[in-house]
C-alpha cells in the first residue's frame, strides 16, 4: 500500500470514529450543544505502531547476486594419446569418480611390446661386449700369443742359418744368385711375422686400451636410450587419471582409432570449484580478495556453500562495466557441478560505529526515503539520507539522531502530529 493510500485509509477511519462518537454521545443540532462536522473532523483518533529506536552499530553488507558455477582450469585435466592407436580397453563411463593414476584407456600394445623385445636384446648385446673389454684378455689367449712369438722367432733363426750356408755356396758359385735371393726374402718375411706376434704378445699383456672401452661404453649407453623410449611407448598405451576428479565428458570408443593429441576424456576435480560472479561497477570498489562468499542452489535450499574471492579479472565488461570475478568455493561432496546457476551473497567490508535503524522504517515519498518519527507520542514525517544497507538495518546519513524513535509498522503516512500508542506485538491494520 502507498504513503497515499495509507493516508485515506486513516481518514476514513477517522471519520468512521467521530460518526460513531457523535451518535454514542447524542450530538445535536440544540441550541445548548452544536458541533460542527469541521469540529468532529479535528479530533484525530490514536493509531498504533510499532517502533524501534535509532543506534550506533556496526554494519555488515552484502551483495545478493547470480552465479555460474565453472570448474577450476588447473584442476581440469584434458587426456589425450602420445601416440596414435586402437582403443583396445575402455575402463569407465561419463560421470564416474576416478583416482590418479586409475586406467581410463588402454591403446593396443603389441607393436610396442616387439620393440621393447628388441630394444632390450639389443642392450644386453652391448652389455656383454662392455663386460669382455673390461675383464681384458684371458690367459689361454696371451699364451698362445706368446706361443706363437716363439714360433716366428724359431722360424727367424732357421731362416738365417740357411742363409748363411747359402752364402758359403754362393762364394763358392756353387748356386746360383736367385736361390740366394729367395732364401733372403724369404727371412725377411719371417723378421715381419716374428715383429707383429711380438707386438701382439705386448698388447694382450697390456690389457684392452681405454678408448675401446669408451667406445663400448658410448654404444651401452645408445642402447639403453632406446629401450627406454621403446619402454615408454608402452607407457603411453595405458591412458590413467593423472587427478583425481570426475570424468566430464568421455569421447573414447572401444574399438576406435585416435591419432596423437586428440582428446580422449575430460576430468575435473570437483572438490573445489568457482564460482563466477559479476560485480556491478557501482560496488566493485567495495569487493575485495579474500571476501567471503556464501552460495545457495535452488534444489538445495538449506545448504550454504563456503567459500572467498580468490580471483579478480583486470577488465571490466565494456557493455555494462560489470567486472567477473571468481570465488573459490569448497564442494567436498561435489554436489555443485559446471554449469549450474546460484545464488551468490558476498560479504561486503563492515561499517563500523554508523547510525543505524531497521530497514522497515523507511518509506518512499516521490521518491524520496523518509521515516516516521515519535516524539510526545506524536507521529512526525521526517526526510532522511541513506547509507549502506544490509538485510535487515540501513545507515542514516542524516535526518535522525541517536536514541529517536521511528515507526517500524503502522506509521506510514500518518498525518503530522496524529497521536500513537506504540505496542510490541503485531498490528492488524484491518482494525484501523
Amino acid at each position: 500500500m502507498t504513503i497515499q493510500q495509507q493516508t485515506w485509509t486513516h481518514r476514513g477511519a477517522f471519520s468512521r470514529l467521530s460518526l460513531i462518537f457523535c451518535l454514542l454521545t447524542g450530538c445535536t443540532q440544540s441550541s445548548d450543544q452544536t458541533i460542527s462536522t469541521d469540529d468532529s473532523l479535528s479530533v484525530q483518533p490514536t493509531v498504533t505502531v510499532q517502533v524501534a529506536q535509532a543506534e550506533i552499530s556496526t554494519l555488515k553488507p552484502i551483495l545478493d547476486l547470480v552465479g555460474v558455477v565453472t570448474a577450476i582450469p588447473e584442476k581440469t585435466a584434458v587426456i589425450s594419446p602420445q601416440l596414435g592407436g586402437w582403443v583396445r580397453k575402455l575402463d569407465v563411463v561419463e560421470g564416474q569418480s576416478v583416482k590418479a593414476g586409475e586406467l581410463l584407456v588402454e591403446l593396443d600394445p603389441r607393436s610396442a611390446e616387439v620393440a621393447v623385445q628388441r630394444a632390450a636384446a639389443t642392450v644386453a648385446e652391448k652389455t656383454a661386449a662392455l663386460k669382455r673389454l673390461k675383464s681384458g684378455y684371458l690367459p689361454e689367449e696371451i699364451a698362445g700369443a706368446r706361443q706363437d712369438a716363439g714360433n716366428a722367432a724359431a722360424t727367424v733363426d732357421g731362416l738365417s742359418n740357411e742363409l748363411a750356408a747359402l752364402k758359403d755356396l754362393l762364394d763358392r758359385n756353387e748356386i746360383s744368385s736367385v736361390v740366394y735371393q729367395t732364401k733372403s726374402e724369404a727371412l725377411k718375411s719371417a723378421k715381419a711375422a716374428l715383429a707383429s706376434a711380438e707386438e701382439k704378445v705386448k698388447l694382450l699383456e697390456a690389457g684392452t686400451r681405454p678408448e675401446l672401452i669408451e667406445e663400448a661404453q658410448a654404444i651401452l649407453d645408445a642402447a639403453k636410450a632406446d629401450l627406454e623410449q621403446a619402454s615408454l611407448t608402452l607407457q603411453w598405451c595405458t591412458i590413467t587419471s593423472p587427478v583425481n576428479g570426475v570424468i566430464v565428458q568421455l569421447l573414447a570408443r572401444q574399438g576406435q582409432f585416435f591419432d596423437r593429441a586428440v582428446s580422449l576424456a575430460t576430468v575435473m576435480d570437483l572438490s573445489e570449484v568457482f564460482v563466477q560472479i559479476r560485480i556491478p561497477s557501482s560496488q566493485f570498489a567495495k569487493v575485495k580478495q579474500g571476501a567471503k562468499v556464501e552460495v545457495q542452489l535452488t534444489s538445495l535450499p538449506e545448504q550454504i556453500f563456503q567459500g572467498q574471492i580468490s580471483r579478480i579479472s583486470g577488465q571490466a565488461d565494456l557493455a555494462t562495466g560489470n567486472v567477473t570475478v571468481f570465488a573459490t568455493i569448497q564442494n567436498t561432496n561435489h554436489l555443485l557441478r559446471p554449469g549450474l546457476s546460484c545464488q551468490v551473497q558476498v560479504s561486503l567490508p563492515e561499517v563500523s560505529n554508523v547510525l543505524t535503524i531497521p530497514l522497515t522504517a523507511i518509506a518512499d515519498n516521490a521518491g524520496t526515503p523518509v521515516v516516521t518519527i515519535i516524539r510526545d507520542s506524536k507521529a512526525y514525517e521526517t526526510e532522511v539520507q541513506l547509507g549502506t544497507k544490509t538485510k535487515d538495518r540501513v545507515e542514516i546519513l542524516s535526518g535522525l539522531s541517536a536514541g529517536d524513535k521511528v515507526t517500524t509498522a503502522g506509521g506510514y503516512g500518518l498525518p503530522e502530529g496524529c497521536p500513537v500508542s506504540i505496542v510490541s506485538g503485531e498490528i492488524d491494520n484491518q482494525s484501523l
